[in-house]
């Protein structure tokens, strides 16, 4: 982080300072004088890495307070520079300070304006800044930095007066409801205490009445005045400063205004200025009265800063993954270690539960090779559950046709002789036109059947042959070929009719049987 140092310019002199955390050093003082330039421009150079803030502490300072139409964006810009053009037209140190907005009507927007008024003042003093290029943060007045700082010295309340003492004179600066209003600076002679407290009192009572004809205060309502005093001092104060029905005087201490504000040096007497250094070191007000082109640098300075606390971030960033990378690679180091302890430990296990099985004359290879063949042709091997299927919904619809036996084979080719054969000789049977036709070649799967027809048709031959062929052309389909392989009967001409009437009494034995063979294209 840049070192800070603040440039206070209470009169014609200004006077360096360094500060660093809570510390206060003085380093310098300056003339306006081209030798004290020169001084200053040879202390600028040498701490070009600084952050620097100039503090005005001088009496030419100008308030004005107006409630203005709350307009945003670009118009309240316009409006603003143009109230800054009209109040202050002979300075560019001015600033519009929002004090917030009416809570009732149509909710203006209260402004103060301030302004530095003498630019002959500052005019060195900048020229020498913008010459030497210096990191100027800004320009302030110690009214802004007692603004960032009051709530925490006296809390947000009523108005309230509040008197300080600078090198520069007695300061009265007005706040209500912990906003400024505004502030005054009576330079002093001869710096005596009694002066201060003479000052201390009469100033006070000019700005009740003032206050009184602005209508800031309501009348009869006493002026509440914190004076900022050390403890040592307070006695010679208060002889002068007597409460009254129109004034309220109150004592602060000043070195427990610097025990709150967290500066290390404690100051020995009234005089504030460690104070106003140390709150704009540690609260800078957001407001300043510099133009852009003093305070180019600045900006150029925040965005180097913003672009390198990037980079190191991105820098860390990085360091963290590749040290969590570098975690996780010794991780899995570990766990490959592991893993091949472990592997090792099961090899070896394996070993010994091999060789303690009985001997073989294949190679564990070989039979490993043998078994992946077995597995290779059981998954190969067609299904018979499509075939086996359509037979059972036919039996479902033909409950007259019992099974009696079932054979079933894979064949390369359907035999087309024997019995079939002889089918086809009979002009009246209702199978020959199936069995005239060659089936194709290729892998088939194959059932063979035997079943029986009921007791009861054994005297009824044409109802035998009604009710095969009927389940024979149940069973056929484009995809299943459907043969007779045998009749309950010969239905042959050569061969002689015989009646079962002839037998006293049907055995079951004597029930009507077929084989049909059913074959179907894998």
């Amino acid at each position: 982080m840049a070192a800070k140092r603040i440039l206070l310019l209470d009169g014609p002199l200004l006077t360096a300072h360094y500060w660093n955390a809570g510390h206060i050093k003085v380093e310098g003082e300056f003339s306006p004088e081209p030798v004290g330039l020169e001084a200053l421009a040879a202390y600028l150079k040498k701490h070009r890495t600084s952050i620097f803030y100039l503090l005005a502490d001088i009496a030419e300072e100008g308030f004005q307070l107006e409630d203005l139409p709350y307009v945003q964006g670009g118009d309240r810009n316009a409006l603003l520079q143009r109230r800054l053009g009209q109040y202050y037209y002979n300075t560019p140190l001015s600033a519009a300070i929002s004090l917030g907005r009416a809570p009732t009507g149509r909710r203006d927007e209260k402004i103060l304006f301030a302004a530095l008024t003498r630019i002959e003042t500052f005019a060195p003093w900048l020229d020498t800044l913008r010459a030497a290029e210096a990191n100027l943060a800004g320009v302030y007045s110690v009214p802004l930095v007692l603004a960032g700082c009051f709530s925490q010295l006296l809390g947000e309340g009523g108005p309230v007066l509040l008197v300080t003492l600078s090198r520069g004179g007695v300061r009265q600066s007005f706040f209500d409801q912990g906003k400024l209003h505004f502030s005054r600076l009576s330079p002093l002679a001869t710096n005596n205490l009694e002066e201060v407290a003479r000052t201390s009192a009469s100033d006070s009572a000019k700005i009740y009445q003032y206050l009184l004809a602005q209508r800031q205060i309501p009348r009869g309502t006493p002026l509440r005045t914190v004076v900022m005093a050390h403890a040592t001092q307070t006695q010679v104060l208060e002889e002068f400063c007597r409460s009254s029905s129109e004034i309220v005087f109150e004592f602060f201490d000043i070195a427990t205004a610097a025990r709150k504000q967290g500066l290390k040096d404690i100051p020995v007497d009234s005089n504030a200025d460690d104070v106003f250094i140390h709150g704009l070191a540690t609260r800078t007000p957001s407001q300043q009265f510099a133009p852009a082109a003093d305070t180019r640098f600045h900006k150029l300075w925040r965005i180097r800063f913003a672009l390198t606390s990037t980079a190191w971030l991105i820098l860390a960033g990085c360091l963290l993954y590749a040290g969590k990378t570098a975690l996780n690679l010794f991780e899995l180091n570990d766990s490959i270690s592991a893993t091949r302890s472990i592997t090792n430990s099961d090899t070896q296990h394996y070993n010994a539960l091999i060789d303690s099985l009985p001997k073989v004359g294949i190679s564990p290879d070989n039979l490993r090779a043998l078994i992946g063949r077995i597995d290779t042709l059981q998954k190969r091997t067609p299904a018979m559950e499509p075939l086996l299927t359509h037979l059972s919904l036919a039996l479902n619809d033909y409950p007259r046709v019992e099974l009696v036996n079932i054979n079933w084979k894979i064949a390369n080719s359907l035999d087309t002789g024997g019995k079939v054969a002889a089918d086809a000789k009979g002009a009246t049977a209702p199978a020959a036109p199936a069995a005239a036709a060659s089936p194709p070649a290729g892998v088939w799967s194959v059932i063979e059947i035997s079943a029986r027809l009921p007791l009861g048709m054994i005297s009824d031959q044409r109802a035998q042959i009604n009710l095969i062929e009927s389940f024979a052309a149940r069973l056929r389909d484009p995809q299943t070929d459907v043969r007779i392989l045998s009749r309950p009967f010969d239905i042959e001409s050569d061969k002689p009719l015989k009646s079962a009437g002839e037998k006293s009494e049907a055995q079951l034995v004597d029930a009507p049987k077929f084989a049909l063979r059913i074959s179907r294209s894998m």
